[in-house]
């Protein structure tokens, strides 16, 4: 094993929900401040031609976007020192669950953008 090499720990299987476990809050966040939102009334003040509750279920979307983003660098750097026996299932199992939890944030997420918000 050299320098920055390493075997597959039992810490770095953190990756393999590392993606669905933002995707999990950022669905949490977007029920409960849809909710939220709806009984404060917020989806009647206007903010820049869009309601507040609009603006704030594109922010808590976009941010839990960006956070399922953000793992992908850091995941495929410390994948890539994985070494032995099981570090290219790892890394093969680790990157695709880590993509797929992003496209399910945005999949799960994106009527916030189109749908009315309060019936």
């Amino acid at each position: 094993m050299s320098g920055r090499e390493r075997p597959v720990r039992a810490h770095d299987l953190f990756w393999l929900v590392a993606g669905f476990s933002v995707w999990a809050g950022g669905f949490s966040a977007l029920y409960g401040l849809h909710a939220i939102g709806c009984r404060a009334g917020w989806d009647e003040m206007d903010f820049v031609s869009l309601s507040v509750n609009r603006w704030a279920l594109t922010g808590v979307y976009l941010a839990h976007i960006t956070a399922g983003a953000a793992l992908y660098l850091p995941l495929r750097a410390i994948a890539g020192r994985w070494q032995g026996e099981s570090a290219r299932t790892m890394r093969q199992v680790a990157v695709a669950l880590t993509l797929a939890a992003l496209a399910s944030t945005i999949w799960s997420g994106a009527p916030v953008l189109v749908l009315e918000g309060c019936i």
